[in-house]
């Protein structure tokens, strides 16, 4: 009949263009599978920033030993508690990179044994509101809570006396937090203005020389060979040291004359170069390393393992067939190495590195193009880093810009400027009243008194950084 034969013929025409289709997609795959077949070499480049830079402190030198030690149980000495964390989670990373719960174990079992602070201080954020102003109501609270903390409290003072920071953690995600808890350095702050309110001359310059050596302490963080976490930290803890001091100027009832021998050089602005954090970004290169490493070993052992299902098993070795490691590196050390050179280049050139680095992503960075054809899962991740908006270097340089602030309201005071002299001394010192980054001047109010620098990168709400010249 004429009606069968035509829907016969378009069954044929149907059944040839679904065999069609099959055959492009099955001859798309296997093009895939053998363009995926093979991963490259590490480039040199790769190789170089995946080599951490040596270690020049012995353990009894490093901060980041002490403090990973700080909280240990017991009376021995912190950096061997420090020592003895690292060693075992380095261990259990090494021989047991695939089971993470192995390293989190760890890091539950430190948790739980930790020495714990004891009591409550309700005096608010160090980078928000005034610690000086504070410490008026609570003295006692500040005494019983020192006292309560003595051990944590003496150990918080012996990273003091330490003179270099170097992260011994293999890298990975997995790695122990290491840092000083908020509570200790708010004691700190707090018994250091409580000296300074009611201490005779001794006592005040005593509590200043602890000051200045927190100060030195966590520039030696920010400089130290460590990650994000470790540099955003310091940042902050010297944000709070600094937002002490700037209270401390600016209260009338303070006569700073005395210890001008001790704030004159504390107060000196370091240079801008110490606020570089280039090295965090290489750290952290080595980091997302181990993880894509980790990835790959993951996927291969559930895609061999017998007691996983056959889907399980097929996706797996799927996921590891189009996930090549060494490229992947390959191409994340390219974003890295030009975002490092973004975080070290002179404050003065860093907009202008910025904005070429976001040229060229927006040129030759990563696109959806033919290239994704090879490595696809590797090229997503990667591009990951390459795309972020970060301002960690703006947030170091807004601190650096504010203590530039702290050091302009300290010769204001001691060279006795006039509130309608303000805007001529600014002017006449532009190495004090400008930010690093873009040499725009700290807004002055002189209705207010207030000056203010205006900050370039995202802080969290309410961060302080201005001054009230009173």
């Amino acid at each position: 009949m004429p009606g069968t034969s035509r829907i016969a013929r378009i069954a044929q025409i149907s059944a040839k263009i679904a065999i069609g289709l099959i055959t492009v997609v099955v001859l798309i795959m296997a093009v895939l599978f053998i363009v995926n077949s093979f991963d490259v070499p590490l480039s040199p480049q790769a190789k170089g920033l995946l080599t951490p830079p040596p270690n020049p402190y012995r353990p009894e030198e490093n901060i980041y030993l002490a403090m990973a030690g700080m909280e240990g149980p017991g009376e021995r000495p912190i950096v061997e508690l420090g020592q003895e964390r690292i060693d075992a989670y380095n261990k259990a990373l090494d021989s047991a990179g695939l089971n993470p719960d192995t390293v989190f174990s760890l890091d539950n079992h430190w948790g739980a044994r930790r020495l714990k602070f004891s009591g409550k201080l309700e005096l608010g954020s160090t980078r928000s509101t005034s610690i000086l102003a504070s410490t008026k109501s609570h003295r006692q609270e500040i005494a019983a809570i020192v006292a309560g903390n003595q051990q944590l409290y003496q150990r918080y003072l012996s990273l003091h006396h330490l003179h270099g920071y170097y992260e011994t953690a293999h890298p990975s995600y997995m790695a122990p937090l290491v840092f000083s808890t908020p509570q200790i350095r708010t004691v700190f702050l707090s018994d250091v203005a409580n000296r300074i309110q009611t201490g005779t001359s001794a006592q005040q310059r005593e509590a200043l020389a602890d000051l200045q050596r927190d100060f030195q302490m966590w520039r030696t963080v920010l400089k130290g060979d460590g990650t994000q976490i470790s540099k955003m930290l310091s940042v902050a803890f010297l944000h709070g040291d600094m937002i002490l001091l700037t209270d401390l100027i600016t209260d009338p009832s303070f006569n700073s004359s005395p210890l001008e021998d001790l704030l004159d050089p504390m107060l000196l602005p370091f240079d801008p170069a110490d606020y570089r954090i280039g090295n965090a970004f290489a750290a952290e290169y080595r980091a997302r390393a181990t993880l894509y490493g980790t990835i790959t070993a993951a996927n291969e052992m559930v895609g061999t393992s017998a007691s996983s299902n056959w889907p399980t098993r097929a996706w797996s070795a799927f996921q590891a067939h189009f996930f090549k490691p060494n490229a992947t590196e390959n191409m994340d050390v390219e974003f890295t190495a030009r975002r490092i050179a973004v975080a070290d280049s002179e404050s003065s050139e860093y907009q202008r590195s910025r904005q070429t680095y976001e040229d060229w992503l927006e040129k030759d960075g990563p696109h959806l193009s033919p290239s994704y054809i090879y490595n696809p899962m590797g090229k997503i991740l990667a591009s990951l880093s390459a795309s972020q908006k970060d301002s960690y270097s703006l947030r170091a340089y807004d601190v650096a810009a504010h203590q530039r602030l702290v050091y302009l309201a300290f010769q204001l005071k001691r060279q006795h400027i006039a509130t309608s002299d303000v805007a001529a001394f600014l002017k006449a010192h532009p190495e004090w009243s400008t930010h690093p980054i873009d040499g725009k001047p700290f807004s002055w109010n002189a209705e207010t008194g207030e000056l203010a620098v205006n900050t370039l990168g995202d802080h969290p709400k309410d961060q302080r950084f201005s001054v009230m010249l009173r």
